[in-house]
């Protein structure tokens, strides 16, 4: 039988001196219109009620959940001399005050500060933590949070506690000589320094990717690695935003460094100069870092809108190592950095309890590691549909490499909720701008010509009957580009 879940209504007392009468109404109804029952003698204390054990009642009445201490001058100096009603009320307040040092009942109310500033608070509740109305400029923050307070809905919530990395125990594992570079590229005052900086980074973040070889890996092994290399994603992640602030030509340099990168990373000579045979299982932590490191800088270039530098990394020619021995170089486009690891999709899935997702390591991405405010898991998704939709546009030149040749899978598409991403804003002659931009072209004519070859590709899905990933020509057509100013 399914029962509703009713939110208790919260109940509050309000102590306070006359002298803040006209704060304290105010507050008091707008808490009632906010959902709070508010006890007030104004409103609760009847002729002929005795005004002393009204007080002490609501004071320990268990159903009042929050009491409000109102303080100004007056009823600080009434507070500590101990006189009139709000020194009755001190007696009873104080005593549960200093009963209990973790009580979290009595809220102190700032309503007025003396010439230097400083609040009045009576002296027992002074170590308080208190919220300040005071201030006009700050108030609807402070009331905001009292009434986060009084309903127990705090703005900032303490996440669930995680597990403890597994590199922490692999003393192998060092980050500071990475993280040091990256400051020095920040620091740096001259372009030699930095671009030094640069090509050490890459150095010493090859160093720190060798610890995550494991030879012979076991398919759980191989998914286990994965998940340990968030760290190291992020690290890369912070230098991408680090020479984009710094480097005027930044976009070539990410370009090199993903060759660079590749080229280390799919070699077996880079963790064993001495291997005469390998599995390619064992490398398949990088290049599932790889790819996901681009699809990640798409989604910065994206939320910078550096529409050229995305131009730049999607037509760039990389010379990419196609032997995992290496020595075997083979010229490419950015389509070679999408990655599909059968060792985790067709061998660990199968026997793990996330068997019925379309894709574990897509799954992964974007529902375990983002790194806000920039690298949501929406942001990642669409950066992912975004590298699918733009690909026919490029008349990039056929990958070799890969056996249906130039095409780059969005293998993250499912989990993007507006997969029309910017097109539709096609119809804006000012946003084909930046479109031009983005396809290289100098004018709306060469833009629709580049559009008109983003299709739609029924075979660009997942089985099982999934919707297959939308293109570009979905959301709008040719003819309507640049129709509005």
């Amino acid at each position: 039988m399914l029962t509703l879940q009713i939110d208790k209504i919260p109940k509050i007392f309000i102590s306070y001196s006359w002298s803040s009468d006209a704060l304290v109404l105010e507050l008091a109804n707008r808490l009632v219109f906010h959902g709070v029952d508010v006890v007030l003698d104004k409103w609760d204390l009847k002729e002929g009620n005795d005004k002393y054990e009204f007080m002490e009642r609501c004071v320990n009445d268990s159903s009042i959940t929050k009491v409000l201490i109102i303080c100004d001058k007056a009823y600080a100096q009434k507070a500590n001399d101990r006189t009139g009603g709000v020194g009755d009320e001190t007696v009873i307040i104080s005593s549960e005050v200093y009963g209990n040092a973790r009580q979290e009942k009595f809220i102190p109310i700032i309503a007025e500060r003396d010439e230097e500033g400083k609040e009045y608070v009576p002296t027992y509740i002074k170590t308080r933590i208190y919220i300040d109305l005071s201030n006009p400029e700050k108030y609807e923050e402070e009331y905001e949070k009292l009434l986060r307070n009084i309903y127990e809905k705090p703005q900032f919530v303490k996440p669930p506690l995680g597990k403890k990395p597994e590199w922490l125990d692999e003393e192998k594992t060092n980050f500071f000589p990475v993280k040091d570079l990256i400051r020095q590229i920040r620091g740096g005052n001259t372009s030699i320094k930095r671009k030094s900086c640069i090509a050490r980074f890459q150095e010493a973040y090859i160093e720190v990717l060798k610890s995550y070889y494991i030879c012979n890996v076991k398919p759980e092994e191989a998914y286990n690695n994965f998940l340990n290399t968030k760290t190291v994603r992020d690290i890369y992640l912070e230098f991408v935003e680090t020479i984009a602030e710094t480097e005027s030509n930044y976009a070539e340099t990410l370009a090199e460094s993903f060759e660079y990168l590749y080229n280390k990373l799919t070699c077996v000579k880079t963790f064993n100069p001495q291997a005469y045979s390998a599995n390619k299982n064992d490398l398949d932590v990088y290049k599932i870092l790889l790819w996901e490191l681009f699809i990640c800088v798409i989604a910065y270039l994206r939320h910078i809108k550096d529409y050229e530098a995305i131009n730049i990394l999607l037509t760039y020619t990389y010379f990419l190592e196609n032997s995992l021995f290496g020595g075997e170089i083979k010229q490419t486009n950015y389509t070679t950095f999408r990655h599909h690891s059968f060792v985790i999709e067709e061998h660990y899935k199968p026997m793990s309890q996330m068997k019925d997702k379309y894709t574990l390591v897509g799954n992964i991405i974007c529902s375990q590691r983002e790194k806000f405010p920039i690298y949501t898991a929406e942001a990642i998704a669409e950066a992912d549909l975004f590298l699918y939709q733009v690909c026919n546009a490029y008349d990039l030149p056929k990958n070799e490499r890969i056996w249906y040749g130039t095409c780059w899978f969005p293998t993250c598409y499912i989990y993007v909720e507006n997969k029309g991403l910017e097109w539709e804003r096609m119809k804006s002659r000012r946003y084909c701008k930046k479109m031009e931009v983005l396809f290289g072209v100098n004018d709306i004519e060469e833009l629709k010509g580049k559009i008109e070859k983003c299709v739609y590709n029924s075979e660009i899905s997942y089985l099982r009957g999934w919707d297959a990933a939308p293109a570009i020509l979905n959301y709008i057509k040719v003819e309507d580009i640049g129709t509005l100013n």
